[in-house]
């Protein structure tokens, strides 16, 4: 049993735990990058994104093979997010020393909040009909704290056509989902005691199961979404909310999009890795030598010459490529190889140009995040390719020549 009286000794006893957890965390992205990537779709269109919250409280997961039954999405955590991915007995505690939120105490009987972490956008919709949330909260406050002042709340707070609505509620009650509100004892159905199962792969002592937080939307109005979670009565013991990728019309799949950069100094080169949510690299230098690192050190050639470089990325669901040729000898400038094509405007909206300097013959693709080809061809001089059938959102533009295969993320309106 965690004791707030003894919480300092269980930071101490826990420090040095690292359990072989299957819940990935990554914090290299920002908010704005992931509801883009997640979120901009057939259905919804985000911008204005912000999120307030002290350092290393939101992150991309995946949870496919936990038993969090939310398959990838934004993790925003009252304290430190890569806690979360330790086994049960590990202690996820960080006392941030940042503001609460005034919104997130009204759902909690005005009781004091402290750690707020806030992510807000404005959404705009496209047509009538529900819009829909896809999450799981989970926090150390369980069990010992049920009942008590310490009652950890988050909000999905939707604002727009003149109300502010909290749409985290417990199914069939119109009361928010809480450390009071849901667990052994009440609306036990949504709650998943995970010290009693010995949860392997999630720090959190209790979570609720996926939930759904839905609002009524009319097409082609603008809606303010305001996410949040807050320690409530003092500073400690983490809670945290798992965002999924399905929320707002999005796919169950996410592609991992292989990207990378390189530098030339002698013989020796430097990578950059410019993926996006994969769980696992696999760098071929095209010299018999390979790495699985994310960021691999400096490679140095034995020999000059030219190498195709490939960059294979893989989560739990899809995986990319991405080549590269690096010239090795006299003929190296040190500057990385630009791209044969440019691509214009970007964000798009109905048309976007395609650019050859070259005027060389390229196959060219344009990817969504699931992987899923949704425009290609072959051509030999500057294009105007046509957008007005796909659904905005992010797109990945893929051009392949007798050198390599290059990417650039593409946005369309």
């Amino acid at each position: 049993m965690k004791s707030r009286f003894t919480f300092l000794l269980a930071i101490c006893f826990f420090a040095g735990a690292n359990a072989q957890s299957n819940l990935f965390i990554d914090t290299s992205y920002t908010a704005e990058q992931m509801v883009m990537d997640f979120f901009a779709n057939s259905c919804a269109t985000p911008s204005n994104v912000t999120y307030n919250g002290a350092p290393a409280t939101m992150a991309f997961f995946e949870g496919a093979n936990t038993n969090l039954g939310v398959n990838a999405g934004i993790l925003i955590s009252t304290g430190d997010v890569t806690q979360v991915a330790n086994d049960v007995s590990f202690f996820a505690n960080t006392n941030t020393n940042s503001a609460g939120d005034l919104d997130l105490e009204g759902l909690n009987g005005g009781f004091p909040s402290y750690d707020a972490s806030i992510l807000e956008f404005d959404l705009t919709v496209a047509d009538d009909g529900d819009m829909d949330f896809q999450y799981v909260f989970g926090s150390e406050e369980y069990p010992e704290f049920v009942n008590s002042s310490f009652n950890d709340v988050f909000g999905f707070l939707v604002s727009g056509m003149g109300a502010i609505n909290n749409i985290a509620l417990v199914p069939g009650a119109n009361i928010p989902v809480s450390i009071n509100n849901v667990n052994g004892g009440l609306n036990s159905q949504y709650y998943i005691a995970n010290d009693t199962l010995g949860n392997a792969d999630l720090a959190f002592d209790g979570m609720t199961t996926p939930l759904q937080a839905t609002f009524m939307a009319i097409g082609g109005n603008t809606y303010h979404v305001k996410i949040g979670v807050s320690d409530i009565g003092d500073g400690v013991f983490d809670s945290g909310v798992f965002i999924g990728i399905e929320s707002l019309c999005g796919d169950s799949l996410l592609a991992p999009p292989a990207d990378a950069l390189f530098a030339v100094s002698g013989n020796t080169v430097t990578f950059e890795n410019l993926s996006r949510y994969a769980t696992s690299w696999h760098w071929d230098f095209g010299d018999g030598t390979t790495s699985d690192e994310r960021y691999p050190g400096p490679h140095t050639y034995a020999q000059d010459g030219q190498y195709i470089v490939t960059l294979t990325t893989h989560n739990w669901c899809c995986e990319d490529a991405y080549q590269i040729e690096v010239q090795i000898g006299a003929s190296a400038t040190g500057e990385a190889t630009q791209k044969p094509f440019s691509i214009q405007p970007n964000p798009a909206t109905d048309w976007l140009q395609l650019s050859l300097p070259n005027t060389e013959a390229v196959d060219y693709q344009l990817l969504d995040l699931a992987g899923r080809t949704v425009l290609q061809g072959s051509v030999a001089a500057d294009t105007k390719l046509d957008l007005r059938e796909l659904t905005p959102g992010a797109y990945l533009f893929l051009v392949k020549n007798e050198r390599g295969v290059y990417t650039e993320k593409l946005m369309v309106k």
